[in-house]
């Protein structure tokens, strides 16, 4: 069977749109359901399809009242497994009735998938009839794929019986096989930890500390990260109880090793022990489980004093005599097995234990030091952007001479070829309003008889430069001394619309030092405009750059007037 299904290790789509995982397994079959995305290790995969297989054969005996040979009801499962008609198909009814041939032919007639007659159909129909008939079995090798389409690895008979081994015999296997029958139950989350070891030893180093000296030179030690699936497993930025949300990363010299785990307890209710965070408790190995019907078995139990959160009453703190026994064990499928113990699922304990174990042994330590924190402990890696919060720009202390000296410069520059001077005069006015009295301008570069007190009543230069010129003597004319005004008119006006409409510009945060030398009265409009709305804030981000290019056209077209202009802005220092 597992030779005809092959075995995919990532969900695939069938062909006829059944999205499908492992030796065949659809949501028909029952849980798991595959889920775009989703992968299986090959141990997963055999295990749901052992489970898939059980419910199989036990369909095959409900429906078939006739005796059979074992190669029979072997030919019935597979053919079962692959359409699921046994209850209902004429070759039950005929095989029931007593006709074997009339039975045989009946295996052909199941040669399509929705209509359509697959090629893959037909030749597993004839497998099928021959080992009904003969027993003839054929030499099947199974294929192992990671993806559909991608490079296959081919296993005997002997090897895939070995992964298959006998059938669960004791309660923890069948429990550890029921959640591998179903890997993406809502206990158990979609993969394992992806923290990286750099990060668990950089964290196991943050909190060193916290362990006792003779235990700091230690080369194994275990760490605990609650709520490593804070929002991606039960309740949204909730802590949740029963679910092995959590992470427990084993550190040793040659890497980290992480599994799923919970480090909570099961349920709430009054008195019950939460392991308190941002401690470090030793463990070593022993048996956990002693009221359990079929005894305790191996785990990790608590050998150092520890504190814990008790539901509704608060920390308390363990002393030897009286432990807690916050032990670190196995899980269950149903529940994760904690009335305060830090647990791992059945699927993993095996190699959670043995890896342990062995590491232990290895580097001659009889324990090991677990250290307990939260997910928000974790150092973030280091080739992730932290997200830049969108604050509210800081205002600056300002210099108010200088904001005016800069101001009345830029009010020179488009005043020099303006054709309403009386507009720029408003400027001017509206400008001593707000900054009362007026800092000479000084510059000793320019003769004295040639300062004013008045930037915008300097003279223009009027001859037309190769820049002015570029796109055209008429253009070039007809724009003269007018780009930089342009420009800067519409820079300005960008810049000062926040004091009215603070939610449309740009550069609010660049025209802050500005803005905070506005009245009270423009600010408190400001306030009440940015309530109502306004003009667009598509309109104003277009007008920024559009004039920032006209200004810059501007001050190309006549470099040297920029540079006396900006000698004369110079003020004095207050």
């Amino acid at each position: 069977m597992l030779a005809e299904e092959a075995i995919v290790l990532s969900v695939y789509n069938d062909g006829t749109g059944t999205l499908t995982v492992g030796a065949g397994h659809t949501a028909a079959a029952g849980p798991p359901i595959p889920r775009s995305g989703m992968t299986v290790s090959l141990t997963e995969a055999i295990n749901i399809f052992r489970n898939d297989l059980a419910r199989t054969e036990s369909q095959v005996d409900k429906a078939i009242r006739a005796v059979l040979s074992q190669h029979q009801f072997d030919a019935l499962v597979s053919w079962h497994f692959n359409t699921g008609q046994i209850a209902t198909a004429t070759l039950t009814r005929k095989l029931n009735a007593g006709d074997v041939a009339g039975a045989a032919a009946e295996f052909a007639h199941w040669n399509k998938s929705k209509g359509k007659v697959l090629e893959g159909l037909i030749s597993r129909r004839e497998r099928e009839t021959a080992i009904f008939l003969r027993g003839d079995y054929g030499e099947p090798k199974v294929r192992v794929i990671d993806s559909k389409g991608g490079p296959e690895e081919i296993f005997t008979a002997d090897q895939i019986e070995a992964l298959l081994g006998g059938t669960a015999s004791s309660e923890e296997e069948q429990s550890t096989e029921e959640l591998l029958a179903n890997p993406i139950s809502q206990l158990l989350p979609l993969h394992r930890p992806k923290q990286s070891a750099s990060i668990t030893k950089s964290l196991f180093q943050k909190f060193r500390h916290l362990i006792p000296e003779d235990g700091r030179d230690d080369t194994v030690a275990v760490v605990g990260v609650r709520g490593y699936y804070l929002n991606t497993m039960g309740k949204e930025g909730a802590n949740d109880r029963g679910i092995y949300d959590d992470a427990i990363l084993v550190v040793e010299p040659d890497g980290v090793h992480n599994f799923n785990a919970n480090t909570d307890p099961g349920k709430f209710a009054r008195g019950i022990a939460k392991l308190k965070s941002r401690q470090v408790v030793r463990y070593r190995p022993g048996p956990h489980g002693f009221s359990r019907k079929n005894g305790p078995y191996p785990a990790f139990r608590q050998d150092s004093d520890c504190t814990v959160v008790r539901d509704e009453t608060g920390e308390e703190t363990d002393s030897p005599g009286t432990r807690f026994w916050i032990n670190l064990h196995r899980g269950s499928v149903t529940s994760t097995s904690s009335i305060g113990c830090q647990t791992v699922p059945p699927h993993q304990w095996n190699e959670f234990k043995t890896l342990v174990d062995g590491l232990l042994k290895k580097h001659s330590q009889d324990t090991f030091y677990y250290l307990l924190v939260d997910q928000t402990d974790v150092p973030q890696e280091e080739t992730t952007m932290a997200v830049i919060p969108q604050a509210s720009p800081v205002l600056t202390e300002v210099n108010r001479a200088q904001v005016l000296q800069q101001i009345l410069a830029l009010g020179e520059l488009f005043r020099q070829n303006s054709t309403n001077e009386a507009d720029m005069i408003w400027l001017r006015d509206a400008i001593r309003t707000v900054f009362p009295g007026e800092p000479k301008l000084v510059n000793p570069d320019v003769p004295a008889a040639k300062v004013t007190n008045d930037p915008l009543t300097s003279a223009s230069d009027p001859e037309l430069t190769p820049v002015n010129g570029a796109l055209g003597k008429s253009i070039g004319r007809a724009l003269d001394g007018r780009k930089t005004a342009i420009g800067a008119i519409g820079m300005l006006a960008t810049t000062i619309l926040p004091i009215f409409f603070p939610h449309l510009a740009p550069i609010t945060a660049v025209a802050g030092p500005l803005i905070d030398g506005v009245t009270q009265a423009a600010a408190t409009a400001g306030a009440a405009a940015q309530d109502s709305g306004g003009i667009g804030r598509e309109l104003v981000t277009a007008a920024f750059p559009a004039s920032a290019a006209m200004l810059f056209w501007g001050l190309l077209g006549k470099s040297e007037k920029w540079v006396r202009a900006i000698q004369r802005a110079l003020p004095t220092q207050p």
